[in-house]
């Protein structure tokens, strides 16, 4: 597709686009609305051919607006490129082993992407595993999803994505003959909403992997055996209800297979990744008959794991904090399930990991977690918690991808887990489950920062009614209060949100010109995530979504209250579903907020529910309701950013932006919004930047200037609209 974007010239004028208008009146519940830009939404599927001219002219007038309208940011973006190039991370990459290899990352920074390299842990000579460097396209972007070597090292499966629309394409390499010996270019291999998509099954040779049904959704519901050696594949689980939707993994004692079925609803509503129905199969017998052990019909939930001759469940059925059980795995049914944990009040139970001669949990109460290891007899060998009150716990080595299985040795008693926070690089440790030694065995480090200069910390705020809702912050130890305040949230799905490091939506390395200006960044955990628990998810679903709104209104409100911030000096960012929170709560409290940066927002939540066939359709049902029901309808028209725009009321400076190859938040979502937008406003309201992006999609830009680029024009974007306020401060960083 041809650039849709151009350098402004020194004579021209900024003046926002308008969209072409083609009413259209639709009668709901007795409710008429009125949509003048359903041709652009029409325009999606035939664009990418360049055959939708006028929705392709609009974008491009879009992208030239927002360069006209910050042309006087240029120096401020040149110098805050100079401050992100100088803070590059650097640092050993932890390997992790299959089989008799350990498979690493080269440290070499002169290409764009590091290369993959495996070593006999024997010792010997490395050799080269994947170098995405040598995969067309993938100079312009590049994702891993897998990177899976099967036991005996033979084989290494690995998917990749060179556009950015999630399409991964699945490649099995031949380690011995150095060459690829099979291929699939069909959705395969992510991009699942779990690790597991691709396993391998014991004899080195089988590959069982995921593939997505046709169309929008982006549901996987069929499991594919492959054949390395022969080239023969089938088909041997196929989903047919478009509500449910599956994943593979393998068990962490590497003995069984699993294939979860998992109702999209429920797990959008819970935000537990907890399977309806359980079928296994042991590695050893990749031909053999799958068995199922848990029954949809049942109504449980649960998530399988295996330990010597039982099986264990994870489930919720005890209350919403869940439990862990087991069973024989003779007789897995739910009349022989014992319990190994209690539910608790309070502490939820994220996860379990299973070792030889230990049984590990991830659980955390309140926002901070804790890994707890028990041997064989039930006896605690080890806790750890981390120093931090909220931070981001990872248990397991992995390739790097998304979608890549977890790794530590099951042999041993050594497990690996990974913690990063707004003032930690991710930092690899090692523990002794048997003595609880702690080792970091690997660390990055980011050139200029120096962690003792920033303070991290957790407040709360109460809500509307009185619920204590918790923020975590950063800032600089000289900040002086009241300063400028930038917050993100998501909210939604029942996702977590923690502090990183240098995680993509939220990466210190790229805000730290912000925080050396005088900003502080902080995480509203408003309602509608999980990281308090289902029940801190079920507060704010279907006809109680409004409260993920009031929950940042009121953290705003508080911050400013207390001297944090000054009303004006807030800005909100929120991306894909965390995009719809800031519009939503904007349209409810448009005068608190300073600037409001939506990245590829569901932008037209009414029209987003009410089509299921749009990615993650059912999903999306489950989060806000199904507006075919009156009352729901109603309520999810109250909020909805596209339909409350109206002439007359003011909204706050707004920075948007869309990915033209996004699968999962089509780009007219976010056009139609600022269409509209600008539609209703007598000066088309000059202060609302839209930017569309032609490579990468909807996680944003893998590497390079151009990532750099684009946060920078964000962050310059913002410092400029939040000095206006007289908030912030738009140039160099202040002396230290």
């Amino acid at each position: 597709m041809a650039p849709i974007s151009r350098l402004p010239t020194s004579t021209e004028q900024a003046r926002p686009p308008l969209a072409k208008v083609e009413p259209r009146i639709r009668v709901l519940h007795s409710d008429a609305t009125v949509d003048s830009y359903g041709w652009i939404r029409d325009s999606y599927g035939w664009l990418r051919e360049a055959n939708g001219p006028e929705a392709l002219e609009y974008l491009r007038a879009e992208n030239h607006y927002s360069e006209l309208a910050t042309a006087h940011l240029y120096k401020l973006r040149a110098d805050l490129i100079s401050e992100v190039e100088g803070r590059q991370l650097s640092g050993s990459h932890a390997p992790f082993q299959v089989g008799a290899f350990e498979y690493f990352q080269s440290s070499k920074t002169t290409v764009p992407h590091l290369a993959w390299w495996r070593r006999p842990l024997s010792g010997g000579t490395p050799e080269l595993v994947l170098d995405p460097n040598s995969i067309p396209g993938a100079d312009d972007f590049f994702s891993l999803g897998v990177l899976e070597p099967s036991d005996d090292g033979r084989y290494v499966a690995f998917s990749f994505d060179v556009t950015g629309d999630e399409g991964f394409e699945l490649r099995v390499r031949d380690m011995e003959g150095g060459h690829e010996v099979w291929r699939d270019a069909k959705r395969a291999a992510g991009p699942g909403r779990s690790p597991g998509q691709v396993v391998w099954a014991a004899d080195g040779q089988t590959l069982f992997f995921t593939q997505e049904r046709p169309g929008f959704q982006r549901l996987q519901n069929r499991v594919v055996r492959l054949d390395v050696e022969t080239g023969a594949s089938a088909v041997i689980f196929e989903e047919i209800d478009k509500q449910l939707d599956l994943q593979i993994r393998r068990s962490d004692s590497g003995a069984w297979l699993f294939i979860d079925i998992r109702n999209i609803i429920e797990e959008y509503a819970t935000g537990q990744q907890l399977a309806a129905e359980v079928w296994c199969l042991p590695t050893n017998q990749p031909n053999g008959q799958w068995q199922r052990i848990l029954m949809r019909e049942l109504g449980l939930r649960v998530f399988a794991e295996h330990t010597e001759d039982h099986f264990l469940f994870r489930t919720d059925d005890a209350g919403p904090y869940g439990r862990l059980v087991r069973a024989p795995i003779d007789d897995p049914s739910p009349l022989r399930w014992e319990e190994v944990l209690p539910h608790r009040a309070g502490v939820v139970l994220e996860e379990i990991h299973v070792l030889e001669s230990h049984l590990v949990v991830l659980e955390r109460e309140g926002l901070t977690p804790r890994l707890v290891a028990r041997d064989r007899g039930g006896c605690v060998t080890a806790t750890i918690v981390p120093d931090e009150a909220s931070c981001t716990l990872e248990v397991g080595r992995s390739a790097g991808g998304l979608y890549s299985a977890a790794r530590h040795p099951f042999h041993g008693s050594k497990l690996n887990y990974t913690i990063t926070s707004f003032v930690t690089p991710e930092t690899v440790f090692v523990c002794d489950l048997d003595t609880g030694r702690r080792t970091a065995v690997s660390n990055m480090r980011a050139s200029g920062f120096d962690p003792a200069d920033y303070v991290a910390t957790v407040t709360t705020v109460p809500a509307t009614d009185g619920v204590e809702v918790p923020i975590s912050l950063v800032a600089r130890r000289d900040r002086v209060s009241p300063g400028p305040l930038l917050l993100f949230v998501y909210g939604a799905h029942g996702a977590p949100f923690w502090p990183s490091f240098s995680r993509r939506r939220l990466n210190l390395i790229e805000r730290m010109s912000l925080l050396d200006r005088g900003f502080a960044l902080g995480i509203v955990h408003t309602r509608g995530g999980s990281e308090l628990g289902r029940p801190w998810r079920d507060a704010a679903m279907g006809i109680r979504k409004r409260v993920t709104f009031t929950d940042l209104i009121a953290a705003a409100e508080g911050l400013i209250e207390r001297g944090f911030a000054d009303k004006g000096g807030v800005a909100i960012e929120g991306a894909s579903a965390g995009g719809a929170t800031v519009l939503a709560t904007v349209t409810l409290r448009p005068d608190l907020f300073g600037a409001v940066v939506a990245q590829v927002p569901v932008a037209d939540i009414l029209d987003t529910v009410m089509d299921i066939s749009m990615p993650y359709g059912p999903g999306e049902v489950g989060e806000y309701g199904d507006p075919l029901i009156s009352e729901v309808y109603r309520y999810v028209r109250s909020y909805d950013p596209y339909y409350n725009l109206a002439s007359g009321r003011s909204l706050p400076p707004t920075y948007v932006d869309t990915a033209l190859l996004d699968s999962e938040v089509p780009w007219f979502q976010p056009a139609r919004y600022v269409a509209q937008r600008r539609s209703v406003s007598a000066d088309r309201d000059p202060d609302l930047i839209f930017r569309v992006r032609t490579a990468g999609g909807h996680a944003g830009l893998t590497h390079g200037q151009s990532k750099t680029e684009d946060a920078v024009f964000r962050m310059a974007w913002l410092l400029d609209r939040l000095a206006r306020s007289g908030s912030a401060r738009p140039g160099a960083i202040p002396p230290k």
